[in-house]
């Protein structure tokens, strides 16, 4: 076999030449990982977010974390929070407390000012926290989630089935620290980024 190909060149220049290939892409897309400092920040975000009129709402306000119940009625949806430490790699999920009195999923309010109503919701996770709201962390890192999350490499990415593509990562400069699942999250369109966690 070493005699037929050291007789035929070309023969073999085309069978090591696909493996090449992907030697060299697997190390150009491990240099980010080595030259790329990891992420600092914790990240605060929802899954299941779908900013209902009536329901949870969340936001950031003055730096803090500021979670309401607008409307007299259950929602039949409830965004659930999460927040990512990198330094750990694990995700905890923020319990969200609703209202008491709150009528059944689908009745009406009975007045407009029953559906205009804000209740807010005590959160004793995100008490004390002091949250940048910035797209772009003070680290360099950013947020992203759903169809367009992953943005490893693009040859990498042949290799990579759809689920994978729906995970949330934190990226800069090429580095990308995909975020873990939890129970039976699914990180989709519906997934809300809140903000970095910067104190305590």
């Amino acid at each position: 076999m070493k005699a037929f190909l050291r007789d035929n060149p070309t023969i073999a220049f085309g069978l090591s030449l696909p493996l090449l290939i992907v030697v060299a892409f697997l190390l150009i897309s491990g240099i980010p990982a080595l030259l790329v400092e990891p992420p600092q920040y914790d990240v605060i975000y929802a899954t299941e977010y779908y900013n209902y009129p009536n329901g949870v709402q969340v936001s950031v306000v003055n730096q803090k974390v500021q979670v309401v119940y607008q409307g007299s009625s259950a929602g039949f949806q409830k965004p659930r929070l999460w927040r990512y430490s990198p330094k750990t790699g694990a995700v905890k999920e923020i319990a969200i407390m609703l209202p008491p009195g709150l009528a059944p999923p689908g009745q009406n309010p009975a007045t407009p000012e029953a559906a205009a109503k804000i209740t807010p919701i005590e959160v004793p996770d995100l008490a004390g926290l002091t949250i940048d709201s910035s797209s772009v962390a003070p680290d360099g890192y950013e947020f992203s989630a759903g169809p367009n999350g992953y943005s490893g490499d693009v040859f990498i990415g042949l290799f990579y089935s759809s689920r994978y593509r729906n995970e949330a990562v934190l990226t800069k400069k090429g580095r990308s620290i995909r975020l873990p699942n939890a129970g039976n999250m699914y990180y989709g369109n519906n997934t809300h980024f809140i903000g970095w966690v910067v104190l305590p």
